[in-house]
Formats: C-alpha cells, sequence, structure tokens
C-alpha cells in the first residue's frame, strides 16, 4: 500500500531518479524515492567542492551505513556527465542552487535526462534561458520553485477570488522555521497570482513551523481566509515526484500549474 505522501503518483511509470542536493528537502525526496517501493535512486549529484564529495550517501546522511540505502557515493557536479550514461537516469531533482540550473539543462541534454528545477530566486530572464536550451537539448524542464501540490491550487483558486471580489483588499501572512529566509519566494508568487497591486506579506519565523501561507481577503461585507501549511517536508518529495512523472517523455518548459492541471485530468 503506497505511504499518503506517495498517493499523488500513484500509478505513474517507476521512474530512475537523480537527487542533487540532499539539505532537508532533498533528504526528504530520496527517503521518499526509497520508500517508494517503485522508483529507483540512481545517483546522488552535489556541487564541485563539497566536502562530502565522492562520501558514502548512508555515512553522509545518518553517520552510519544503513542497509535499507544503496551503496551509492555522492558525485560532484562536474563528474556527473562521465559517471552517468545515458539511459541511467530518467530525471534529475535538482535542490541545490539556482546558479546551476542552466548546467543541469546542458548535463540533462548529454544524459538524455528530463529535470525538474526546485531551486528559487530565478529571474524570468533565467527562466526563459532555461526553456530555449531545455527545447534546444530536447529535453523535458518542470521550474517548480513551489513543490506543494496544494500550494499550487491555493494560487489557483485566489488567482479566481481576485478576480471575482475585483474590490476586496489582500494580505498574506507566511510562517517559516527561524533560519527562512523572509519573505518566501513562495508568497511573492501568491501575491503576484492575486494581481492586485502591492500586497502586503506578513513573516512569522518560530520553531515548529515546516511552512504556511495564509491569504486573508476582505471587501467590507465578506472576508475569505485560505491557508495551506506542509506538515512535513514529504510534501515537498510528493510534489516533485509528481513533477518528474509528468516530465517524462516531454520537451519544453513547464511549471507546477501544468503539473497540477495534469493530475487532475
Amino acid at each position: 500500500m503506497p505511504t499518503d505522501q506517495n498517493r499523488v503518483h500513484e500509478g505513474r511509470n517507476a521512474m530512475k531518479i537523480a537527487v542533487c542536493g540532499y539539505g532537508r528537502a532533498g533528504k526528504a525526496m530520496i527517503e521518499s524515492i526509497l520508500e517508494s517501493n517503485e522508483h529507483e535512486l540512481s545517483a546522488v549529484l552535489c556541487r564541485d567542492g563539497s566536502e562530502n564529495a565522492s562520501g558514502n550517501l548512508s555515512e553522509v546522511l545518518y553517520g552510519e551505513r544503513l542497509s535499507r540505502l544503496p551503496d551509492l557515493s555522492i558525485t560532484p557536479m562536474s563528474e556527473a556527465v562521465q559517471a552517468l550514461d545515458p539511459g541511467q537516469v530518467d530525471v534529475v531533482v535538482d535542490f541545490s542552487h539556482k546558479d546551476s540550473a542552466l548546467s543541469f539543462v546542458e548535463m540533462c541534454g548529454i544524459i538524455h535526462s528530463n529535470l525538474v528545477i526546485c531551486t528559487t530566486g530565478h529571474s524570468p530572464e533565467e527562466i526563459a534561458l532555461v526553456g530555449e536550451l531545455a527545447t534546444e537539448k530536447s529535453i523535458g524542464v518542470v521550474y517548480a520553485p513551489n513543490l506543494t501540490v496544494g500550494i499550487n491550487l491555493l494560487m489557483e483558486f485566489v488567482a479566481k477570488l481576485s478576480k471575482v471580489f475585483g474590490d476586496a483588499s489582500f494580505e498574506i501572512l507566511e510562517k517559516h522555521p527561524p533560519d527562512k529566509a523572509k519573505p518566501t519566494a513562495t508568497a511573492g508568487l501568491i501575491a503576484r497570482s492575486i494581481g492586485n497591486g502591492e500586497i502586503p506579506v506578513h513573516s512569522i519565523r518560530l520553531d515548529g513551523f515546516v511552512g504556511v501561507h495564509e491569504v486573508v481577503a476582505s471587501n467590507g461585507l465578506e472576508r475569505i481566509v485560505v491557508s495551506h501549511e506542509s506538515l512535513s517536508r514529504g510534501a515537498f518529495a510528493c510534489g516533485a515526484l509528481a513533477a518528474a512523472a509528468f516530465v517524462c517523455g516531454k520537451v519544453g518548459l513547464y511549471t507546477m500549474e501544468d503539473v497540477v492541471n495534469d493530475l487532475g485530468e
């Protein structure tokens, strides 16, 4: 029986997946692949110069070798093309840094892999370049700075809400752990989806939150509150797996909106 975090991509074809970055979200992604009993963790990549380059995955993540984890060495990006054969990886999921995006598109073009970009802070011009290069290299790329399916549904709803209640005022409240930059990139995307001038964003940084985004709209006659909360980073992994499954067999640039629309069909 699939775990809750794997229900979104239940029934999709098995995938061979490489993960770049093994922070909190990357680690959750690795665990989700292994727990699926369906997909294969083909490789784990790191930035060049990382102290963990060539280290054993299990020892890096948990400080010891665990039998439930594959015996994989962490591969620096500069060595990935030589280390990975064409067909060895179906999809690369990148949690590393936005500056690596174009390099990953180049690499994926060589190894015939698709790509899910989960990093934030990209400018529209940078994303346009990613799309152009993806088409040139004949690979599919999902740009997914907001991985959870629920937050994308929230943005879709508030975009409609702002059209129906054109005279309403909106504010956004987001709550995250203390080390999260404020405001979040997600809050900015929610504000843009509202498209109603400058939307105030209020940030709370306290231990105990994974991620909460709340939108409050009022026109003086009605007040609507829409909230999304990620209860664990497994939600990010679930969205990344859905994006990976979606992009297989495609060419060009897609977004999580495309992924969510596909899930709803």
